[in-house]
């Protein structure tokens, strides 16, 4: 790179970060050491104003005013491919949005490993297939349209000899934009307006959630990073060929309020017990095994109230505890759930922390101290979203 363009690109970069500054619609700058413990618990701005920047320094800044850390796949992916510099102009939208118009310009998007148990955003050269289903930006989320399915049965009972059904079933995945610290979504969805071609409403069915479903035997995942959802209507008349509008709106709860949780010295201590955001925690031990480091603890929830113990079993079921060594430098940025016990009055739950490359810190030490930002208040946010023109198969 010339001296005259690597100016102009720092130029554009300071100018960006000064205009976010002077809006005051992005968050702080995240220390890269603590994707972790840092989330927000609100959705993201983004504000990119950039001419012929590196791709590196433009996804940087997308991970700044997202709060939160995105990894590459390989990790020296910019060292492998260099990425022709980058202009775009983003004023305001939602993360969603914002890496949509990053996609297009450097061909780096979402990509998803069937061999992760713990799903996270991961940025790589994926040739658009992420972003080639219908699909629709509703505040911290994308949805998209993956299938839609028609069914026809007919009744043989006795009781209901010649009963038929017809039905159609639009299969949608949601995506939660990784700064977000989602504790939980509803895996309903309350459809608004579903109408055909011609003008023809499609009912939902019976089983239509009138009100969102957190509990956690309803918990769509570990990770909430994706999850599947599904909506059911009646089959349309015959001859029609497409969903013309599909409205509804679905729901996550983000944790808006926490209390910290420090332990040092972890690798050492023993059947630690303390209360947290009012109730019993206790941690049991951190061993290390192999290269993972396993986390055994207990909650107890004592007279907390329903949504105050779901928030507290979607911490810990989704893993949202960091490592550090005794430096500071982040070891591990999340847990996987590794088994336990996970019921209406307790939790005894297993965790199983691992380095990641592209989010560990690579120099970290063996972890010393265990952080965990405990839910203490929530929100529930609905997320309309609308998709069109969505074909019917014969």
């Amino acid at each position: 790179m010339s001296g005259m363009t690597f100016l102009r690109s720092s130029l554009a970069l300071g100018l960006c970060a000064l205009a976010i500054a002077r809006a005051g619609g992005a968050r702080a700058a995240e220390p890269a050491t603590q994707p972790a413990t840092t989330q927000a618990a609100r959705p993201a701005t983004i504000t990119l104003h950039v001419r012929d920047v590196p791709a590196r320094k433009v996804v940087a800044e997308l991970s700044r005013q997202a709060g939160a850390v995105l990894p590459l796949t390989p990790p020296d992916l910019f060292d492998q491919n260099p990425l022709p510099p980058v202009t775009l102009d983003v004023d305001g939208k939602p993360f969603w949005t914002a890496l949509e118009e990053v996609s297009r310009k450097t061909g780096l998007e979402p990509m998803a490993s069937p061999d992760d148990a713990y799903p996270r955003l991961v940025l790589g050269l994926n040739g658009g297939g992420f972003w080639q289903e219908p699909h629709v930006v509703g505040g911290p989320l994308v949805i998209f349209a993956n299938e839609v399915e028609r069914n026809h049965s007919v009744e043989l009972r006795r009781s209901t000899p010649g009963e038929f059904e017809r039905r159609i079933t639009v299969n949608l995945t949601a995506f939660a934009e990784p700064g977000l610290r989602v504790l939980s979504a509803s895996p309903g969805v309350k459809v608004t307006t579903a109408v055909d071609e011609a003008g023809h409403r499609l009912n939902p069915s019976p089983g239509d959630p009138e009100t969102p479903d957190f509990s956690p035997a309803s918990n769509p995942g570990n990770g909430l990073y994706a999850w599947n959802l599904a909506v059911v209507l009646e089959a349309p008349p015959a001859g029609a060929k497409s969903i013309a509008k599909l409205g509804g709106v679905t729901y996550v709860r983000v944790q808006t309020a926490s209390e910290r949780v420090e332990v040092d010295d972890v690798m050492k201590q023993r059947n630690l017990t303390r209360t947290v955001a009012g109730v019993p925690f206790t941690l049991k031990s951190l061993k290390k095994v192999d290269i993972e480091y396993l986390l055994q603890l207990s909650l107890r929830r004592d007279r907390k109230r329903e949504v105050e113990w779901q928030n507290l079993h979607g911490s810990i079921y989704n893993g949202r505890m960091a490592l550090y060594d005794n430096k500071g430098r982040l070891v591990a940025g999340r847990a996987t759930e590794n088994g336990g016990d996970y019921g209406d009055r307790k939790i005894d739950a297993t965790l199983r922390f691992v380095r990641e490359p592209g989010v560990s810190d690579p120099d970290a030490g063996e972890p010393y101290k265990l952080v965990w930002l405990a839910p203490t208040q929530s929100k529930d946010l609905p997320v309309p979203f609308e998709l069109r023109d969505l074909p019917i198969p014969e």
